[in-house]
């Protein structure tokens, strides 16, 4: 799992959820270091039932079966009430995301807060990710987060508050990933607009040998690949992205601003034929919490 930065409000689309109830929300790890590309989640409340639905019927539509899969969810915290929702997703939710990684229910869950310190200040703050194995998993189990009396000892309805202003989520596929053995604590998602997806993964294929040589050099701890599948719609600006882990915040930043590390040279591309605009986007954001692997 992997990705996210910096022009908040491009990142997804807002939608307007004055009724969507916090659940807990965190982001996805394999232990301290991101894992490939997470689900980003956020929970749904019960009014949006219907909206849910419609969401599984499209995905089953979707020959995916097979490959992992992770969701990207953004969601706007007013700044009043962002230290009890990062008290409710770190301290409660967490363990519940915990709880079913370890049943089976998906790969990994995570909570990942946007460096608003860069760009405007606003659009979303936070990102949910959560991974499963593949789309029936993630069908079977898109209530996970309810789970909270049983492992908790809480009613839903108690734990989780009003706190979301605007929600908008992205689903993706996992391309290709290097995992590290290393803590993370800081993720930079890279944002782009590929014409051939095909051509778009040739190109990152290359560019796997390279991070794998120099993440080291760069204070790299874990990469990955994704490609949107939903939403597909002409006014989305970005299909694929990756996702760059590190541990010190000084390190993204030198990564994000193209310093020399000392690396060996970059690869050769197509890539200004395959994506003109280049990287669209990019987020930086701190990894408040994270799932461990099943237990």
């Amino acid at each position: 799992m992997k990705a996210f930065q910096i022009g908040y409000k491009v990142i997804l689309p807002q939608l307007k959820r004055k009724d969507y109830k916090v659940k807990c929300l965190s982001l996805l790890n394999n232990s301290c270091k991101l894992k490939v590309f997470l689900y980003f989640n956020s929970i749904n409340h019960k009014s949006i039932k219907m909206r849910k639905s419609l969401f599984i019927t499209l995905l089953l539509a979707f020959n995916l079966s097979f490959a992992q899969v992770y969701t990207m969810h953004g969601v706007r915290v007013l700044p009043e009430n962002q230290e009890l929702f990062e008290k409710i997703e770190t301290k409660y939710v967490s363990k519940v995301a915990q709880n079913a990684v370890n049943e089976g229910k998906m790969l990994g869950w995570g909570l990942i807060k946007i460096n608003q310190g860069i760009g405007e200040n606003e659009g979303f703050n936070y990102v949910f990710v959560n991974s499963y194995k593949d789309i029936d998993q993630m069908n079977q189990n898109n209530n996970w987060w309810s789970n909270t009396e049983k492992v908790l000892g809480i009613e839903p309805d108690v734990l989780f508050r009003n706190l979301i202003e605007e929600s908008a989520r992205y689903f993706y596929k996992q391309q290709m990933e290097i995992q590290g053995n290393s803590p993370s604590k800081y993720v930079a998602f890279f944002f782009g607009k590929a014409n051939n997806i095909n051509e778009y993964l040739k190109i990152e294929k290359i560019w796997f040998g390279w991070h794998k040589k120099n993440m080291s050099k760069i204070g790299m701890t874990a990469w990955g690949v994704g490609t949107k599948f939903l939403p597909v719609n002409r006014k989305q600006s970005s299909n694929v992205m990756t996702w760059n882990l590190f541990d010190k915040k000084a390190d993204i930043m030198r990564f994000v601003a193209g310093e020399d590390f000392g690396t060996s040279p970059m690869p050769k591309t197509n890539a200004a034929e395959i994506m003109p605009k280049g990287w669209e986007n990019i987020v930086i954001g701190e990894i408040l919490s994270f799932t461990s692997p099943k237990k």
